[in-house]
């Protein structure tokens, strides 16, 4: 009976895992992926060509980019997907709605991307400058993370895919923006933890590092949070 207790739930997990994998990859999400792809792939080829990357450090504004291109179409048109769909109707019909279908894809989402970041690591790390990739690869992570749960939150007050990218490329303009006069602080968004300034010694930097990640998992944690709570709302959805 526990065997098949348990055989029973793999097979559940399973089933779940693909469904949402179906939607994840559905729609525009290959354009997004190709887009990721040929940006990394030509950046790359243009490196290996130039010789002009002597560190590690000059590559992560392109892994960035490419990361949050793998996050960025099913985080904000998730919703829009579902309504348009109108599978939102019977997802609503779940009990525990919120953790039961959104938790599992959205962590899905960030599995994929990951997984497909630790590619393009690796490959520059034989190609063009050796560096530990996995190490870079969770670090790039984490304001793709930051970026990817602020756009999933406001997809589900938006409630429309057009809008929450308008919403979120106004506040990727803004923080790039800031970039440079935060350049060495902790609320840089894009700080580069493989880039440490010459005035600037490594114990200092690595503090700072550190409190920056902090801060960019707590915010990360937050957006999900309201996200989670606002899609119990069901009326504004319907």
């Amino acid at each position: 009976m526990k065997t098949n207790t348990l055989y029973n739930y793999f097979t559940l997990v399973q089933k779940t895992i693909l469904y949402n994998l179906r939607i994840i990859f559905a729609n525009k999400f290959i354009w997004f992926l190709a887009g990721s792809i040929i940006f990394y792939l030509g950046l790359s080829v243009i490196y290996v060509f130039s010789n002009d990357v002597s560190r590690m450090s000059e590559l992560y504004g392109t892994f960035i980019f490419s990361g949050i291109l793998l996050v960025f179409y099913p985080s904000v048109f998730g919703i829009q997907n579902d309504q348009d769909a109108r599978t939102i109707e019977i997802l609503f019909g779940i009990p525990n709605y919120r953790y039961k279908v959104w938790l599992v894809r959205i962590l899905l989402i960030f599995v994929i991307a990951y997984l497909i970041m630790l590619g393009f690591t690796f490959l520059s790390s034989v190609l063009i400058v050796k560096f530990n990739f996995v190490k870079v690869t969770t670090q790039v992570m984490m304001p793709v993370l930051f970026l990817g749960m602020m756009s999933f939150m406001l997809s589900t007050f938006v409630r429309n895919g057009n809008g929450t990218a308008v919403i979120m490329i106004i506040f990727g303009i803004f923080f790039l923006i800031l970039q440079e006069p935060l350049y060495r602080s902790q609320w840089n968004l894009f700080l580069n933890p493989f880039d440490t300034p010459s005035r600037v010694n490594e114990t200092t930097w690595a503090i700072i590092v550190m409190k920056n990640r902090i801060i960019l998992i707590t915010g990360s944690i937050i957006f999900l949070l309201a996200a989670l709570f606002n899609l119990q709302k069901r009326e504004k959805f319907m």
